[in-house]
């Protein structure tokens, strides 16, 4: 997934990822840890807040459903 994809998380709520942080940074083949996600509606009850607003929070990579097409 890319910077800019709509995604799904688990429990349903969808978000526009704003960055990814990964899990060795510098290395090429690194996975992705977490993704920074700006929320349509709410944030789920388990993403960690980022900043001020509320719908800014880091979400882990592994409870992302999928990109919304």
């Amino acid at each position: 997934m890319n910077i800019g994809d709509m995604i799904e998380s688990n429990t349903g709520h969808t978000g526009v990822i704003l960055d990814k942080e990964m899990l060795y940074p510098g290395h090429p083949s690194s996975p992705v840890r977490n993704y920074i996600v700006m929320w349509n509606d709410e944030a789920p009850r388990y993403a960690v807040l980022v900043s001020n607003d509320s719908k800014i929070t880091k979400l882990n990579a592994f409870s992302v459903k999928g990109r919304v097409k």
